[in-house]
């Protein structure tokens, strides 16, 4: 394998990492949030140096707001009503009658 085509690896490598972490941060952005905590807490650690440290306050200013208030503790959007409270009771379904096929 010469350079040049390890270089290609390396930025199609690089592009394919970048895609899915933008995905993953617009699609699952209370998974992002915690991947970020994580991060800015293992950074944050009092033994690192002053500048890592100012690294992980940097991370964890970048945590989405709805990660840990929203849809009880799993940090969600609430947004589909799924984590609404089990205590209310749904909706009826009404059953309808089909309709008899049209024979020509």
């Amino acid at each position: 394998m010469n350079a040049s085509l390890a270089v290609q690896y390396v930025i199609v490598a690089a592009i394919v990492v970048l895609a899915a972490l933008s995905v993953l941060r617009k699609y699952l952005p209370s998974v992002w949030g915690r991947a970020l905590a994580r991060g800015a807490d293992a950074l944050e650690y009092p033994r690192m140096p002053a500048f890592v440290r100012g690294l992980g306050a940097r991370l964890r200013a970048r945590i989405p707001a709805s990660v840990g208030g929203a849809c009880a503790s799993s940090g969600g959007c609430s947004s589909c009503g799924a984590c609404a409270s089990t205590d209310a009771t749904p909706a009826p379904m009404v059953l309808v009658d089909p309709k008899p096929l049209r024979r020509p």
